[in-house]
């Protein structure tokens, strides 16, 4: 049902990677990254994982994702995680 939503919105924004991974094939990248259930929704930036979340999400949503990822500041993410490191 995500299938065409997630097709679509990767059309509109062609200046994002979007990927899909078989998880019964990638054993591995699945329990890397914890995926528990299928679909389940990642974004990163710049290599950092900045959203997880098991379910698909209609277009209207995963356009407002989209942009609140870009708009993330990642100097102020990459600060965070290397305070929660030092703790």
């Amino acid at each position: 049902m995500f299938a065409p939503t997630f097709s679509k919105i990767s059309e509109i924004h062609a200046d994002i990677v979007f990927a899909k991974v078989d998880t019964e094939a990638e054993l591995g990248l699945s329990a890397a990254v914890r995926i528990t259930s299928i679909p389940t929704l990642m974004a990163f930036r710049e290599g950092i994982l900045v959203f997880s979340q098991p379910g698909a999400m209609n277009a209207a949503g995963l356009e407002q994702l989209i942009s609140c990822i870009k708009e993330l500041d990642m100097e102020e993410v990459q600060a965070e995680m290397a305070a929660a490191t030092v703790s």
